[in-house]
Formats: structure tokens, sequence, C-alpha cells
């Protein structure tokens, strides 16, 4: 019996040594891979766009921070070098993608590929489409109601509004839709539309609004809606220089230069803003929740918009607090 005692104490330390040098040898697992130093591409089609570099910059600080190697590319406007150059990161074996504000619908090809290649496709303001992983965003449909409701509230429900905006990156066509929802219901509004041209926005759209103010001699234009503030700040400095004080301009984004002319008392009245490194940071994890074999409630996620007027901008040098700033002009202090 002793021998049988010690012969099972000898097999069970055995057992019990392999059993530890497996753990030791084998993998992180799934729920480790995010503390790993895992390969990241962040990249956009757009990346001199403000807010898009504010996202990309925060995105990239937090992956760095985490330990993780990254990765940039701006495509400057070329949606075939932004999918070639996503092509590249798949090939080159990447544990992870955040696409900052490139047309989701525009990429197809290499979404589902990183989808077979079980590589986590993350974007922001980006729209939804089949196999990415997440989108994160704010709603965007509501923010373009939002600053659609404040401008027709302006002017009583009639006159003659402009509304400048890119309908190609799907962010700008969904606040185009909210803006649209809002006018829908007021006949009495004469509506003039312009698209703008990208790249170039800033310049087209100053260009575009300088033309459509000489063409006004009669003063008809009671307000622009920009679908971002990337060229809203243009348009507002247009009117500016066409002494049109009877014109306000309302944007979107909140970007640092539509807050300081909103300060300034300029033609740009008020910005629907959102937290710009926030979107880079969610995205960073999602990424790691991805990674880590986290499930995610839906495939598009939104974080709180704020409604930045002359009286609820923050002081310049200071960020917004976005958990406590209001969105509704009722609400507003």
């Amino acid at each position: 019996m002793n021998l049988i005692a010690h012969s099972r104490g000898v097999w069970i330390a055995a057992a019990t040594a392999v059993a530890c040098s497996l753990v030791m040898t084998v993998p992180a697992t799934a729920q480790e891979k995010s503390k790993t130093n895992l390969k990241v591409a962040v990249f956009s089609h757009i990346g001199e766009v403000q807010t898009i570099s504010g996202m990309m910059k925060a995105a990239v600080e937090d992956a760095k921070a985490r330990g993780w190697t990254v990765e940039t590319f701006d495509g400057r406007g070329d949606m075939v070098a932004v999918n070639n150059q996503v092509n590249s990161f798949i090939s080159r074996g990447f544990d992870a993608l955040i696409n900052v504000a490139s047309p989701n619908d525009q990429m197809t090809g290499v979404i589902n590929k990183a989808k077979k290649a079980g590589i986590p496709f993350v974007s922001c303001f980006s729209g939804m489409a089949p196999n990415i992983t997440v989108d994160i965003g704010d709603n965007n449909v509501v923010d373009g109601a939002i600053a659609a409701a404040e401008l027709v509230g302006r002017i009583d429900g009639q006159g003659t509004v402009v509304k400048m905006n890119w309908n190609v990156l799907p962010a700008l066509q969904e606040r185009d839709r909210g803006f649209h929802a809002v006018v829908a219901g007021y006949p009495n509004i004469k509506l003039k539309e312009l698209e703008v041209k990208v790249p170039g926005e800033v310049e087209d759209a100053y260009a575009k609004t300088t033309n459509l103010l000489q063409a006004d001699t009669n003063h008809e234009i009671k307000a622009v809606w920009a679908g971002s503030d990337n060229f809203g700040t243009a348009i507002a400095r247009a009117v500016q220089k066409a002494k049109r004080d009877d014109i306000f301009v309302v944007g979107m984004d909140g970007d640092p230069v539509a807050l300081d002319m909103i300060r300034q008392h300029t033609p740009l009245t008020l910005s629907v803003g959102y937290d710009v490194p926030g979107m880079g940071h969610a995205a960073v994890q999602a990424v790691a929740d991805a990674v880590d074999g986290k499930p995610f409630v839906a495939r598009q996620m939104y974080k709180k918009p704020c409604l930045f007027t002359v009286d609820t901008v923050p002081p310049e040098g200071k960020s917004a607090d976005y958990k406590t700033c209001g969105l509704f002009s009722a609400d507003l202090k």
C-alpha cells in the first residue's frame, strides 16, 4: 500500500509540474490579448480636418499608452489610397484597424477581408456597414435636427435658408436627414441647397457663400446651416466679410476654430459639438474589448453631444465638460 501511495504521489507531482509548464508556455488567452503589444493602424481619408486629426491623435496616444505599436495613414482625400493602405495593413498582420471618418460604404472589400482574417475593424463617424466591429460617433441625425430646429426658431419658421453640406461622408448624410426632417414642417422656408467640394472645402464654401451673398441684393437670406464646422467657419467669414449682420450661421462639430468664432460674436451663432478626444479613446477601448472577445450590444454606439452658444461656450483654453453640458436651448444656463 505504501508503494502504491508513493507511486500515486510521484504521478500527481509530475502531472502538476507538466500543467504548470503548459500554463507558462501557452500564448495569452483572448481575455488577456489587449494587454499584449498589439499592432494597430489608425487611418483616415482626410486627416487634415481638425476634428478628425483630434480623434486620430487621441486614439494614437491612448493606444501607445497601452503599450501597443501604432501606425497612421492619411489618404488626403484619396479613398483608393486608403483602401490600398488598409489592404497592406491586413497583409502585414495588424491586430486591429481604426478608421476615422472614412466612408465605410466605400471600404466594403477591405472590411470583408479584415473580417475573414479575424481583425477587428473599428470606426468613428464612418457609418454602419456589414462586417465592421463597431462604429462610434454621436447621433448625427439628431445633431442635424437640433441645429436646424435652433435655426428655425430664430427666424420664426420663415424666410430663405441656405443649406451647405458634403453628402459623401455618412455622418454628414445623417445630419442632412436631420435637417430635412425639421425643415419639412415649415412651408414658409425657402431652401437653397449647395454641395461643397472636398478636398478644398474651406475655399469652396467661402467662394460659394460670397457668390450667394453678391446675388442676394434684396437681403432675402436669413441663415445658413452648415453640415460641418470645418467649412461652416469659412461660411461665417464670408458673411462677415460681406458685412451681412442680418445673417447667422449654425454648424456642427464644436471644433476649436468654431468655438473661438462663437466667443468673438461672429455670424457663427452656435455649434452642436461632440467630445473629439473621447471618440478616439472610445475607439481604442472598442479594439481592446474586441480582441478580448467581449460582445457589443450594437454595431453603432453614440456619445453625447452639446450645444455651444455665446452663453455656453467654454472659456478660451478650457475644454467642455461633455458629461454636464446642455444639449437643448431651454436647459442652457
